[in-house]
């Protein structure tokens, strides 16, 4: 163990001193050193003049130590290089989006800085004999693994806060067309699907594009656990702290579930397949909801104890950490990088812990299936929009003036229009133009002045009826394009609608918008950012140690 040098107590430095001073001044000694008093003195001069030695010696040893430790380093950097690859060589790496879908990116703030949008991803997969043994099913190990957890992680430009939204893994949603990693397969768009197939339909890229279309955001990269990593990653850290408020056993039940967990009252530390168990926990919290807050509360924990326990300081710990870490991911290929994790985990160190939100997107039982779930709007497209302005959830601050700002891309008639929310380039967005006014040429004069400003793509066609108020109608993955184009032609969130799953998005000019060629109707102002989370979402802190999971009994179902 290495410890840090103890520095030398004053008295033991001066005795020294003075002893060193009358050896001095005995070998000097002119004649009269059975003087009391000039005895003294010399050793008063003697004792600082070895101070002046010590210091000045100290800078002496302090050279030849540096150059040894430099020595030391570049005699190690074979086997540091031959470490790092071998770290490198444990990832599974993959392309980030395999569907079609693009979202918008948050403008730079004021230094320069983005924000970072990571989709973390916790797999059922049984396609090793450890997830076997750790998951059962024996017979699903040929099976593509189900995205069981899924989980955006927000980090903001200035690095000050941090978001972590959940969609439970029973929440039906649609999904845009997409490809499997070797692009030999395509998979068509799909509505009205339970999210967590996403990773069916070609792997963890398309678990991604499927958030990009329902968000509209850019997603910077994905990292994906299967059971065996979470044993790895808990035992790694030396388990993690979770509570529940009374005794709990989530029984094995035949024909219903349950994992077997078995926890007393209040705090325990849970490491290797008690960890994994707590994260798949449904039936003793009641619903799928339960477990999603579980799972907040569990990397909430899990955070706090890698700050504690000295794991990212602890050079013995770290290599552990990293070796776990790296054998359990799968990423996407930028991402499969050591260095890049560690600058991930260095951008997610600074973020205070009681500044980390936790949240579920808001659902209610989808009306089709009452075990299934449908998210409520507006009240999730709310969320998406504080995501993309940067604003923090927790409600301690502002979102960024230029993060926030209307436009996204070239205005037709104010080319220097302020920057904003990056999406796809003008150019790749198709669109429409339809006349729903009694004013001729209504469609053309729009439609030019948008290919003018870059959107090559726009076309006009005849019809259009006759419309009271503007409608762009985009479909299935598409929310990035129209955002992209009503921000050109300044068209508030209220002219958008989503329908069907065409690639064109399609605008029908009305009465509101009777002249110019960017929207001035009632509506035309740019509508703020939302700066609150609504009513039907609550949000708790990373940082929450004292909240305990409560226990669903059910008759003592699952208490004890």
């Amino acid at each position: 163990m290495i410890r840090n040098a103890e520095p030398i107590p004053d008295e033991q430095s001066d005795r020294g001193a003075t002893d060193a001073g009358s050896s001095g001044t005995g070998s000097s000694d002119t004649g009269s050193p059975s003087v009391p008093g000039a005895r003294r003195a010399a050793r008063q001069q003697a004792g600082r003049s070895g101070r002046r030695k010590q210091k000045t010696g100290a800078r002496r040893w302090l050279k030849p130590l540096g150059i040894t430790v430099a020595l030391t380093v570049v005699a190690g950097c074979g086997s540091a290089y031959l470490y790092y690859q071998h770290l490198n060589g444990n990832f599974h790496a993959g392309t980030n989006n395999l569907s079609d879908a693009q979202g918008a990116k948050t403008a730079p703030n004021a230094a320069g800085q983005t924000p970072l949008n990571i989709l973390m991803i916790g797999t059922d997969s049984r396609a090793s004999e450890a997830n076997v043994a750790l998951g059962g099913g024996a017979a699903d190990s040929d099976r593509a693994g189900l995205a069981d957890v899924q989980m955006l992680l927000h980090i903001s430009a200035d690095r000050s806060n941090a978001s972590m939204i959940s969609i439970p893994r029973d929440t039906m949603v649609d999904m845009p067309s997409c490809r499997s990693e070797d692009g030999k397969k395509t998979y068509p768009a799909e509505k009205h699907v339970q999210i967590n197939e996403a990773l069916l339909r070609g792997g963890p890229g398309c678990v991604v594009g499927t958030w990009i279309s329902l968000t509209g955001l850019n997603i910077d990269h994905y990292m994906m656990v299967d059971f065996a990593g979470v044993v790895r990653m808990a035992d790694a850290v030396g388990g993690v702290p979770v509570c529940v408020n009374m005794n709990m056993y989530d029984r094995q039940i035949p024909g219903i579930g349950g994992t077997g967990l078995k926890l007393p009252a209040g705090t325990s530390i849970v490491k290797g397949e008690q960890a994994l168990q707590w994260l798949r926990i449904r039936d003793a919290w009641g619903s799928d909801l339960g477990r999603a807050q579980a799972q907040h509360m569990y990397l909430g924990a899990l955070m706090r104890q890698l700050k504690s326990s000295g794991s990212l300081t602890d050079p013995g710990k770290l290599m552990g950490l990293a070796e776990a870490a790296t054998k359990s991911l799968s990423v996407d290929k930028p991402l499969a990088d050591i260095k890049k994790l560690y600058d991930l985990g260095d951008d997610l160190k600074a973020v205070p812990p009681e500044r980390t939100s936790t949240l579920t997107v808001p659902v209610l039982e989808d009306p089709r299936d009452h075990n299934r779930l449908v998210m409520t709007q507006p009240d999730t497209s709310r969320i998406w929009k504080m995501l993309l302005s940067d604003t923090p959830l927790d409600g301690q601050g502002k979102p960024d003036a230029a993060a926030s700002s209307p436009a996204a891309a070239p205005s037709p008639t104010a080319p220097s229009a302020p920057a904003a929310p990056q999406g796809p380039a003008p150019d790749t967005v198709a669109v429409t133009v339809q006349n729903g006014t009694k004013t001729p040429e209504r469609a053309s004069a729009v439609k030019n002045a948008l290919v003018e400003a870059g959107f090559s793509k726009a076309t006009t066609a005849p019809g259009g009826g006759s419309r009271t108020t503007t409608q762009l109608t985009y479909g299935s993955g598409r929310l990035a394009d129209a955002q992209v184009l009503a921000a050109a032609l300044h068209l508030p969130d209220s002219a958008l609608k989503e329908s069907g799953s065409s690639r064109t998005l399609s605008l029908v000019i009305g009465a509101d918008w009777a002249s110019g060629t960017t929207f001035t109707g009632s509506a035309a102002a740019a509508e703020p950012a939302p700066t609150a989370l609504p009513s039907s979402v609550e949000a708790d802190s990373a940082n929450n140690d004292k909240s305990c999971m409560k226990v669903v009994p059910q008759g003592g179902r699952y208490t004890y």
